[in-house]
This record gives structure tokens, sequence and C-alpha cells, in this order.
């Protein structure tokens, strides 16, 4: 990157700062997309298109020529290109899902039992002649007899899915790990992660996410079910040339990808849309929504086919309300929405908290992690009703109403209702707790259906407490609207809106939220309960200044992306812009000196000047593109260190029959057999012409310009770099993470929350008490064998040595 920039003149006061801009300079070798290049690429190649098919015209009357004709063709084909790459990604992703899903319920299923009809099915296929889940099924067999036997081989299962989960991702694809949805913005605002979305990744991601999600560990697939929607979208462009050379276009398929990861999760082509347009992009075309939505369409159409369930259903969860709401219940909505927003802030704050507290204690340890997590979520959740099965499985009969099926495990019994309610109660507390602390383990972990039981536990207790005061006093002045013919309340729908508020509390997502809900009931009566209860959620997360988990672990992880929230500086963009720079001069250069230049700095482009007295700017050029030019001229052309190089067009150039059509910039983004023809046109011993590749019309500002305004350029028009001119003179430059260093000084103390917070206090307490026990331990026992060994005779310095090293081993196969 550049030099040292300006300094801003202010101390920091608090080590979080410095802590907080560490994170931005760890990704000072990440680099960026210029948006703005990007763009003058594709437009100098829409020109050459537009050239060559000039050529294809009919004969001289008027008749059609074979060149015409596959003139014709090949234009039909480029047209319907994207819709073909479109298709395949939502194909794939279909597939992909369907076969997670399978895996997925095979996988919950044997750590109970097996079918003794055939192994390789789980209990819904090997009970499908069983009418209702209360009566015996034959075929499929439980472990054993007893409770605690059955408790040993859950949590034994439970420890090696999520042992074998976390070595996979750890030894194969680090970026397997995690939700992956932070990291697919900032590649979607021009961040570049080399590998984040490569087949490595989509393989191990989609491998271990059915083993993460069977080992019982409080975390979803929905989050990574996105990423490995991306990984199928990048793979798939990669494959066609038009993609692939751009990363505009590879950026509109990884959009749509993502709103087909959605859609399959949800079982919500439109749902999936507005994720991507609400959560992912800052910037989006409606052509980018109508591919988006047909990539969505295409995976649930593959996705039905399929039909993984045998239920017709997409999801699990999905459900049918046969019953209307009353309005009195709009005083229980807005209960649930004011959880929503209190869950949300709970576990974000604290979320991060702990990611702080792994960071610093167990980023070496992140299987053991893992297995131990998995091993004490299965080992407590055994015993509640609620969290010894899936969470999908959970939300399908917390959902349902009670009449046609739904009194799962005597779930509608009201002579059961109230330990039931403290069951609820507990899961949902419990299954809080384990959230904030599985959530950004060492594995594939979303943060959805995790979020969604929460609210699903909470809200259904909240709906048979309601119900219980409609049996205690139905004829009270409240209940008066009831019917009493008809069941007055119904408990599924308080569950299926307290897992919509606690999934928008927790995601800070709205509009895709009610839309995903309308989806999974196809109920129009309840969009209207829907948006209350999103409402009230949102009021509370905006009160209690709560930010999207996302954007909490952009600005945790230190990623170089600018937020959507405006902020009022009060400084101009001259106080933040580097005025150190290397520079490229017009003229009075030579091949050395450029070579000397790339050798001595990592900058990613150069702005040109006249001259080194005269600092009148002419333009900016790239590394890529001199260090590409530099390369070719060296081997085709006639070129020696001591050549002069040329940044402007001289007037010899227009009588020259190459150069004559070339502009300043218009070789960008040329194929390599132009390319090839223009560098053996332009690199000669007398002079190495680089302007074809000189972008004469770079992005500028005045020095005077509010840094606010800067910001708004970096979000909309998305350039890697904006030079600072005053009166044609060059002041200096700013980059995103400038603005985002300078962020990180002027932020005020509270927003760093994470850094220093209660849960990370308590933490680091235990984890400094469990070392010291282990390490206590440790000696003790070694001497106790040291001293029997004594006793025989034989405790000699090499025993002890060889005791140390096993002990040693086991602590690095531990880690």
């Amino acid at each position: 990157m550049t030099r040292t920039g300006a300094q801003y003149g202010r101390q920091l006061v608090n080590r979080d700062y410095e802590e907080e801009i560490e994170q931005i300079r760890r990704y000072e070798d990440f680099t960026t997309i210029d948006w703005i290049q990007d763009s003058i690429v594709e437009r100098n190649r829409r020109i050459r298109n537009a050239k060559a098919a000039k050529v294809a015209y009919r004969g001289p009357s008027g008749e059609i020529t074979p060149t015409w004709v596959w003139a014709q063709l090949w234009r039909f084909l480029r047209a319907g290109e994207p819709w073909l790459v479109i298709s395949l990604v939502g194909i794939f992703i279909g597939m992909n899902a369907a076969l997670i899903s399978i895996i997925t319920e095979w996988l919950s299923d044997i750590k109970m039992g097996y079918c003794m009809d055939g192994w390789w099915l789980n209990s819904q296929f090997c009970c499908l002649e069983v009418e209702s889940d209360g009566e015996f099924c034959p075929s499929w067999h439980l472990w054993s007899t007893a409770t605690l036997v059955r408790w040993l081989i859950y949590v034994i299962f439970a420890a090696i899915f999520s042992f074998v989960a976390a070595h996979l991702v750890r030894s194969m694809a680090k970026y397997a790990a995690g939700s992956g949805i932070s990291e697919i913005k900032c590649i979607l605002t021009g961040f570049v992660m080399q590998g984040f979305l490569g087949y490595a990744t989509f393989f191990i991601k989609s491998l271990t996410l059915p083993l993460v999600i069977a080992s019982g560990l409080s975390v979803g697939k929905e989050g990574p079910s996105v990423h490995v929607a991306c990984c199928i979208g990048a793979i798939v462009a990669s494959w066609f040339q038009r993609f692939s050379r751009s990363q505009g276009k590879m950026r509109e398929i990884i959009t749509a990808a993502s709103a087909a990861g959605v859609a399959v999760a949800f079982g919500s082509p439109i749902g999936g849309v507005l994720f991507s347009i609400e959560e992912m992009s800052q910037m989006f075309r409606i052509k980018t929504m109508w591919r988006s939505f047909v990539c969505a369409l295409v995976a649930t159409f593959t996705l039905s086919v399929m039909n993984p369930f045998r239920t017709g259903k997409l999801v699990l969860f999905q459900v049918t309300y046969s019953r209307d709401w009353h309005f009195f219940e709009i005083i229980f909505f807005i209960i649930l929405g004011i959880f929503g927003g209190l869950y949300g802030a709970f576990v974000v704050k604290f979320n991060m908290q702990v990611a702080a507290f792994r960071r610093k204690h167990l980023a070496t340890h992140g299987v053991a992690e893992a297995v131990i997590l998995a091993t004490l979520t299965a080992a407590i959740g055994y015993f509640n009703r609620f969290m010894r099965i899936d969470m999908t499985e959970m939300m399908s009969i917390l959902f349902r109403e009670c009449e046609g099926g739904g009194d799962h495990d005597n779930l509608c019994q009201m002579t059961v209702q109230w330990p039931m309610a403290n069951s609820l109660l507990l899961a949902t507390f419990i299954r809080m707790g384990l959230v904030v602390i599985s959530y950004g383990a060492k594995v594939p972990a979303g943060i959805f259906v995790p979020s969604m039981a929460v609210g699903a536990t909470f809200g259904r207790m909240v709906g048979i407490m309601v119900k219980a005061m409609y049996r205690a006093y139905p004829h009270s002045g409240i209940f008066s609207i009831c019917d009493p013919n008809v069941p007055c309340i119904t408990p599924g729908t308080y569950a299926f809106l307290g897992a919509a508020a606690a999934l928008s509390g927790v995601m800070r997502i709205t509009v895709t939220v009610v839309v995903i809900m309308f989806e999974l009931t196809g109920a129009l009566t309840y969009i209207l309960p829907t948006m209350i209860v999103i409402l009230v959620t949102k009021a509370v997360g905006d009160f209690l200044g709560t930010r999207g988990i996302a954007d909490e672990a952009i600005r945790f992880n230190g990623y170089p992306i600018l937020e959507n929230e405006d902020h009022g500086f009060n400084v101009s963009v001259s106080e933040v812009m580097k005025k150190d720079l290397d520079i490229l001069f017009a003229s009075g250069m030579i091949v050395s000196d450029i070579e000397q230049l790339l050798a001595s700095t990592n900058m990613k482009g150069f702005p040109i000047v006249t001259s080194e007295s005269s600092q009148t700017l002419v333009g900016y050029m790239g590394r890529t593109e001199l260090r590409y030019v530099l390369d070719k001229a060296r081997n085709v052309g006639d070129i020696s260190p001591s050549t002069p190089c040329a940044f402007t067009r001289g007037a010899s150039d227009q009588e020259d029959f190459v150069l004559s059509d070339m502009t300043s910039g218009s070789a960008l983004g040329v194929e390599e057999d132009v390319a090839t023809e223009l560098i053996e046109t332009s690199a000669t011993i007398d002079v190495l012409k680089l302007w074809p590749w000189v972008n004469q019309t770079p992005l500028t500002v005045s020095p005077q310009l509010p840094l606010e305004i800067v910001t708004q350029l970096f979000k909309r028009m998305g350039p890697r770099v904006i030079l600072v001119e005053e009166h044609g003179l060059l002041k200096g430059l700013v980059t995103v993470k400038d603005v985002l260093r300078f962020n990180a000084v002027e932020q005020p103390v509270g927003d760093l929350h994470w850094n220093t917070g209660e849960l990370e206090a308590i933490l680091d307490v235990i984890w400094n008490w469990a070392v010291g026990i282990a390490d206590t331990s440790i000696n003790w026992y070694r001497r106790l064998i040291c001293r029997s060994v004594h006793i025989l005779g034989h405790c000699q310095t090499s025993s002890s040595d060889r005791l140390e090293n096993i002990l040693v081993i086991l602590k690095a196969v531990w880690a």
C-alpha cells in the first residue's frame, strides 16, 4: 500500500482504538476492486464488440450471408448467456440444498437410533406408514432402552460429529468456518478474499454443515447455506469468460446466488430476493433483482422437485393456519416484539465479547472448542424435550395448530400446560446462552434458525399462558369477542411470531422477515401481526442502538467496508488524505526508473503529473497495468532499461495505423491478441508509449470537500482511490482504508463495547481458573506417578522426561 499518510493531530486516548486500527491494518494485504476502473474496462469491451459486429453486414444487394447468420446467432447466444448461468446456478443450489437436508436429517436421527429396514433411512422415511407422531413405529430401533445409555450415545455422537467437522475445516478450508454472510457483504462491495468462494470452501462447507447441525450445536445452516450458494455462483460463473473477466458481472451472479441461498433455506424465493436487497448489497440494480428472482425461483423449483422431506414442503417448519387472529392479541404481539429487540441486543453484545475472548485465548484451539461446546450442548439439551430434537423439527412442532396432529408429546394438553410452559422457558434461556457462546466457533455456523428457535419457544410459552388466561376467564371483557364454538387462541401463531421477532432482532432486517414468514404460512391474515411484531422489534433495537450481528462482525474483524450510517466528521478530506506519494512523471522517466519504483512500493496505482517541478495532474495508472505492459514489452518489444517512457499522447501517434484509433485508457481490458499487437507498435527502442493504459479522467475532489461527501462517493461509485487536486495541482489521495482509519480514531469509546465487557471478563476468570486447575492436576499426577515409580527404584530423569513428552503430545493433540 502507500506510504504513511498525514497525521491527524489527535492522540489515541484508549487502547481499544489501537486494537481497532490494528484490525484494519491486518487487511492491508487484501485488495479492493476499483469499480470505476471495472466500468471503463467493460465500456471498452462493449465498444470493441460493437465495432466487430458492424463488419457482419449483409451482401452488396442486401442478401443474407453466412457471416451475417453467424453474427445474429452469436448475438442471440450472448444475450441468453447470463440467463443460462443464472439457471445453472439455481439448479446446483437447489440440488445441494436437498442433499444437505437429507444428510442432516439422517445424521440427526442416528444419534437416537437406527432403522431396521435400512440403516440409510432416517426416522421419517423409516416410519412412513405410521400415521401420527405418537404411534409406535416397529421399524425404528432405539440404541438402548436405558435412559443413561441413550444419553451417553447421544453425547458421543455429538462429540464425534463436531470433531470431524472442526478438524476438516481447520486442516482443509479455514474459510468454511462461520456463517460467511459478513464476508460476502464485503466481497459484494469490492473486497477481495482469495479462496473464500473457491472449490475447497464449497466442498468442505457442504460436507461439514450436516455434521455440525446434527451435532446439536446451537447454530443454524441457513447462513452457511448462503455462503455455499455464493460459492456455487462464483464457481459456475468462472466457467464463462464473460463473467470471469468482469468483477462487476461476477458480483451480480454472487448477489443472485445469495438470494437463492436464502430461498432454499426458508422456501421463500421472494424473501430471498428481498434479503439480497436489504442485507447483502449496498447498491442494487433492477437487472440484478430480476436475475436474483430467476435464480431463487429455479433453486426452489429444483428443491421442490427433489422433495427431500417427502412431504411436499420445501422446509420442515412450513405451516398453514386455518383460524384468524383477534385485535386484543396485539397486546401480546407487542410483548413478542419487545422480546425480539431485547434478544437481538443481548446476543449481539455478548457474542462479540465471546468473540474477543475466543480470539485472545482459543485461536489455536478451534477443534477442542467445538467438541466441548457440542458435548456440553448435548449433555444439557438431552433432558429438555425441546432441545433434544433438531431445531427445525422443533419449530415445525411449535408452529402447528393443536388440532390436526399438532399435539406432539402432550404439547396441547391443558393438564400439563404449566410444566410445558416451564420447559419452554428453560429452553429459551438455555438456548440463548448457547447461541451466544456457539456462534463464531470454527465450524460452519449460522444464527438464523437458532434465533428463530429461541423466539419460537418463548412465543409458544406466551401462547400457552394466553390460552390459559382464556380458559380461566372466558367471559372477561378482553375475550368477549371469541366464539365459544371455535378455539380462540392459537399458541402456534405466537411461536411463529416470536421466531420472526428474534430473527429480526438479531439480524436487523425487517421487510425480508415479513415476506419470509408470509411465504412460510401462505396466510394473508397474519401479515399485519407480523408487521406489528417486526415494527416493535425494530423500534426496541433502534432505541438500544443495536446493529445487526453481521455488521458487528465486519467491524470486529476490521474488514475495509464503509458502514451504511452517515457520520458527521466536520473535517475536510485534506485532514485524511495521504500527502507523501509515489508518483509518475509524464516525461523524463525511463524503464529502469519505473522498475525501481515498482520494487520500492506496494501502491496499487500511481498518479501521473507533468514533471517534478510542476505537479499538474495528468492521469492515473494502475500498478497491474503498468506491470503487465512492462513485462509484455520486454517479451515482444525492443526496449532496454534506458528506454524513455511516454504517459501522454504525442502528435506522431495520430499518423500510426494502430494507435490512431486509440484513446487514453482504451487499452484497458483488451484481449491478449489485441494487447500484443498494440504493445508491438508502442514499444520501441526509442520510446515506450504507456498512454493507452492511462486513465486521464480519474475521480478527483477538492481538498476543502467535506469528508462525508467523499465517503458517499466511495459508497456509491466504488473507486479504489480518489485523487485530491487544487486548481489542477495534485495535493494527495485518499482510499477507503484512510477513511476507516480515521473513523476508528474518531468513534466514541462506547461503540467498541466488545473489547471490554462483563462477559469477556467473566470468561477470562473462568479460563485462568481452568488453566490453573489443569496445570495443578498435571503436576499432581506427575508427582504421584513419579513417587510410585520411585518406590520401585525406577524414578529416573528419563522417565520424567518421557512423561513430560507424553503430556506435551496429549496437549498438542487436544489443541
